[in-house]
């Protein structure tokens, strides 16, 4: 039941204490009716409280702290305000609050420490203790914390980095930010290779601990050249056999790039014009607006048609427009696999032999597919779930441009070394104007967001080119593409077109799209 009859003379009792406060001095005790409030049931009363005793002093701020932990969050923010306002004097009592059994009290702590800003600076020690809180929250309070009380001294600088580790996504962007605004500069150096070296290696087999991921190969483009492989785990939990490069992993989603590289590559032999409508094969809706679609809407996915039709695509079932062609972005694999049936009429031939002559072989991709093979079975990795047990092994026997590949690191990323040097490629690869064409902004993508990326990669909008995602960044655009299969694989890849660097990610486990996740968050640009 409110009070309403007591509020009154708490709030003057409160009120006066301030006047009284400010008349004589920043420590004079305020009145005992102040700090009684502060225990009211009323958390209105408890609030006003706590926002009277901002001038209060030094005798204000032990109470202050208690209510830190306040079941009412307006009266907790009204202590942290509060405390801030009072400024220096608060940080030692703040600076102990950090270690309270609760974790508000040690919330509220960091939170008022980041208002108070650079006088908070003595607790910097404090904060990097607290950086190891069990409680993601705490930990991100005290990455903004370290931020807002400036100076880079080493040990800070070195915390807030191990801290782009973080399982939390809140935390590791709140320790690239303060990274950001502590040491600007280097922020914006590319990494260090050697240094981004040893943060895969030693973060890869924890992630894959922690994250239930058996198996993990990845491969870097440095110089627009592969430069580095590295494979963990084992290809099947049952078998045991371990990775090794020679590994096929689904690429899932990942498949689409490349696929876009077969239809540019017919469109420079002027067998395939991207902005003539496919012709009716019979796999396309009836609706009229299926008439308008075109192959550059189906590589930057703006055709209208659905990610997936109800049933599948296999059985040819009805498949909706859902939007005008064109219109705007709309992320869809049956597009994928429509533009598929156009491209083999034009190339005479099935989409696996047409790529496997035309570009896997000639850039030395010679393990990659798009079918399953009695050949490539032993080396096919098994998908696996969240819980790293083993999932029934996929054979894809029908090709899907927007799925089906399977691959290895190495050469994937011989393909984005392709893409990166198309000269050095000739005559083999794209040729330079298909690879522009590729990586030209073509639609914004509003409903997704950028790669999580530390430094000078950090993204800030997501645009669509031919057949690749593109985050713009301070320094160019950072070009990627992810994959997700059901049958137990998550694949990662991005490079620089400005630096000429790359990463392949893939593994064979569902915990493995928050892998390349912290990864990427972790190792940014290269």
């Amino acid at each position: 039941m409110r009070r309403a009859p007591l509020i009154p003379a708490l709030l003057l009792a409160c009120a006066s204490a301030v006047s009284a406060a400010r008349f004589a001095g920043a420590d004079e005790i305020p009145s005992k009716e102040s700090f009684g409030a502060l225990s009211d049931p009323d958390p209105a009363v408890r609030e006003r409280a706590a926002i009277a005793l901002g001038a209060g002093g030094s005798a204000a701020i032990e109470p202050l702290v208690v209510s830190l932990g306040d079941s009412d969050a307006f009266v907790a923010g009204a202590a942290i305000a509060s405390l801030a306002r009072i400024g220096e004097k608060s940080v030692p009592a703040l600076v102990t609050a950090l270690g309270a059994p609760s974790a508000a009290v040690r919330a509220g702590a960091a939170i008022a420490l980041t208002k108070i800003g650079a006088p908070s600076r003595p607790a910097s020690p404090a904060l990097v203790r607290a950086l190891s809180d069990e409680d993601a929250y705490v930990r991100w309070c005290v990455a903004n914390a370290l931020g807002a009380a400036g100076g880079a001294p080493t040990p800070v600088l070195t915390a807030l980095r191990e801290s782009l580790h973080d399982a939390d996504e809140d935390v590791r962007r709140g320790a690239a930010l303060a990274l950001e605004r502590l040491d600007p500069a280097a922020w914006r150096r590319a990494p260090s290779w050697d240094a981004t070296v040893s943060t895969i290696e030693t973060l890869v087999p924890l992630l894959m601990k922690e994250q239930h991921v058996p198996g993990v190969s990845i491969a870097l483009v440095r110089g627009r050249r592969v430069a580095w492989s590295r494979s963990w785990g084992v290809a099947d939990a049952a078998t045991k056999a371990p990775v090794t490069d020679a590994t096929l992993f689904e690429a899932a989603s990942m498949t689409k790039p490349v696929f876009a590289a077969t239809v540019l590559k017919l469109a420079e032999e002027g067998r395939l014009d991207l902005d003539v409508a496919i012709p009716d094969a019979g796999t396309l809706p009836s609706q009229p607006e299926r008439l308008r679609i075109t192959p550059r809407m189906v590589l930057s996915h703006t055709s209208g048609l659905p990610n997936w039709r109800k049933g599948g695509e296999e059985r040819d079932g009805p498949l909706p427009v859902v939007a005008e062609p064109g219109s705007r972005f709309g992320y869809s694999g049956e597009a994928m696999f429509a533009l598929q049936r156009l491209v083999e009429r034009a190339a005479g031939e099935p989409i696996e032999t047409y790529a496997r002559r035309t570009l896997f072989v000639p850039l030395g991709m010679e393990g990659t597919s798009y079918v399953w093979t009695p050949d490539l079975d032993a080396r096919l990795a098994t998908g696996h779930r969240e819980n790293g047990t083993r999932l029934e092994r996929a054979r894809y026997r029908h090709a899907n441009a927007a799925y089906t590949l399977v691959t290895t690191a190495s050469d994937y990323a011989r393909f984005l070394a392709a893409l990166l040097d198309p000269a050095g490629a000739a005559p083999h690869g794209l040729s330079a104007a298909s690879v522009t064409a590729m990586l030209k902004h073509q639609v914004r993508a509003d409903a997704r967001d950028p790669i999580e990326r530390p430094g000078r990669a950090k993204g800030r909008e997501v645009y669509w080119g031919l057949g690749w995602g593109l985050n713009t960044t301070a320094d160019g655009d950072v070009v990627y593409h992810s994959g997700a299969n059901r049958t137990g694989f998550r694949s990662y890849c991005q490079f620089s077109p400005e630096w000429g660097t790359g990463i392949v990610i893939l593994t064979n486990g569902l915990g493995g799209g928050e892998l390349w996740t912290r990864l990427i968050a972790a190792v940014g640009d290269l």
